[in-house]
């Protein structure tokens, strides 16, 4: 009787994250209030507006955005173009049903405890999967490293700038480092 090795199972990656579509519907619907090339470009992407799925999965969040940038943003450079799309999301994302919860609160808690909260707020938007360290760098100001591997840290810099803004700071929110596992932000107000 052969004994046959046993095998150890393959370790299948983690699933790809997420994104609710209510940012989805804030960016495009809300936001940018999509024409209706932009709109026919992303239902072939796979986001239709007229009958929304609940969640998509970052891929198609991906090229929505890089979408969005190349017709919307196209004569800003990179950084700046992710940056006015990060700013569209949060602006559009608050005027949805979900968003409103969260942007209620902003101008009662401050800017240093809306940053506390930037987890659940990822949370609320499908992304519970970003780990966000903050140390404090004076009274009013914060440093934020994030593990997102999917999005630009430009991207994420304009939202949280305009979500300082509904916390009625003036912000100056700064990329200091950038990897293939995620970023680090500076931000002062």
């Amino acid at each position: 009787m052969a004994i046959t090795p046993l095998r150890r199972p393959v370790e299948q990656p983690p699933p790809l994250p997420r994104v609710s579509s209510s940012v989805l519907e804030g960016l495009f619907v809300r936001g940018l209030k999509a024409d209706d090339r932009l709109l026919r470009e992303l239902e072939a992407l796979g986001y239709d507006v007229r009958r929304p799925e609940v969640d998509y999965p970052i891929p198609v969040w991906q090229r929505a955005v890089t979408l969005a940038r190349e017709h919307v943003f196209a004569t800003l450079g990179d950084e700046e173009a992710y940056r006015q799309l990060g700013r569209t999301v949060v602006e559009g994302f608050a005027q949805t049903l979900l968003g409103r919860v969260a942007a209620v609160a902003l101008p009662m808690i401050g800017p240093a405890r809306a940053i506390e909260r930037i987890p659940r707020y990822l949370g609320m938007m499908g992304r519970p999967d970003i780990e966000v360290t903050t140390t404090s760098v004076g009274e009013r100001g914060r440093r934020l490293t994030l593990t997102d591997r999917y999005n630009r840290p430009d991207l994420m810099a304009g939202g949280l700038e305009r979500m300082m803004e509904l916390a009625n700071a003036q912000p100056r929110i700064t990329v200091e480092e950038r990897s293939p596992e995620g970023y680090r932000l500076l931000v002062r107000w």
